[in-house]
């Protein structure tokens, strides 16, 4: 009986990982964007979908709070 160690998990986990990042790149070169503006996109999709406007309310908040305080800081 053959028993995956982790090097074939890792193997398998970072070609997974690899693929989907793959599929992310081709699908941000059809959008005409760089995949990290893609992958944002997609995120405030996704946020839209589930959830309330109290919680992205919040979320902006806070967002706009750790800006100004790096901001400061800098």
């Amino acid at each position: 009986m053959h028993m995956k160690t982790n090097i074939h998990k890792d193997k398998r986990a970072w070609w997974l990982s690899h693929e989907a990042f793959l599929t992310f790149q081709e699908l941000a070169l059809q959008q005409g964007v760089q995949i990290a503006a893609f992958l944002e996109f997609i995120s405030r999709e996704l946020a839209l979908q589930r959830l309330s406007e109290e919680q992205r309310a919040s979320i902006k908040t806070e967002a706009q709070r750790i800006a100004a305080e790096r901001t400061n800081g800098a």
